[in-house]
């Protein structure tokens, strides 16, 4: 290539991203106990009304069932704010037994989502990361580069934003029971009613 002065250059192309982690997976964990007595936390989304509403069910069947739910909400992924939910990620890791983390239906969203479950995750708690199955794998290449590629993911039918509460509901019922059976909760408290 030449340069302006009719010189030879090199161009130098950078890859954009870290190197992954490396193929070992962090450790997982799980509850490996009923529910009644545990605190288990739910990572919402303020841009996902659809979560909100299916995290919402989900908050009350824990209650129901024995559990005390703790729900915070997230929004801000980069500056200030972002540093202000990662902390707020930090303390629930650190006030729960498990927790479900939730919304990834789009790249970003779905990016923070598997982060914050890593944090729950490295806090040495049982997690489970919430996504579209639209964006399923994205979520495991992003928990494989950031070296926990066993980390738990549920996911839920793409897309959820559009649909009526009753077809959040009936989405909230049948994943309900898996959610808790990749927290590890021994028992059979998840039936829907």
């Amino acid at each position: 290539m030449l340069g302006l002065l009719g010189m030879s250059a090199t161009i130098w192309v950078r890859r954009p991203t870290a190197a992954p982690a490396g193929e070992v997976s962090a450790p997982t964990h799980r509850l490996d106990r009923p529910l009644p007595g545990l605190t288990i936390g739910i990572r919402e989304d303020r841009a996902w009304r659809s979560w909100q509403h299916i995290g919402d069910v989900w908050a009350a069947w824990l209650d129901r069932d024995g559990a005390s739910p703790r729900t915070v909400e997230t929004g801000g992924q980069v500056g200030v704010p972002g540093s202000d939910d990662r902390r707020r990620i930090d303390e629930l890791a650190a006030a729960v037994d498990a927790a479900i983390v939730g919304l990834g239906t789009c790249g970003s969203c779905t990016t923070f989502t598997v982060k914050d479950a890593v944090a729950v995750e490295a806090a040495g708690k049982p997690v489970v990361a919430v996504v579209c199955d639209e964006f399923l794998v994205h979520a495991q290449n992003v928990a494989r580069h950031l070296g926990h590629g066993d980390l738990k993911i549920l996911a839920l039918p793409y897309p959820l934003e559009a649909r009526p509460a009753a077809d959040l509901d009936d989405i909230a019922a049948e994943y309900y029971p898996r959610v808790l059976a990749l927290l590890g909760v021994t028992g059979s408290p998840g039936t829907a009613s």
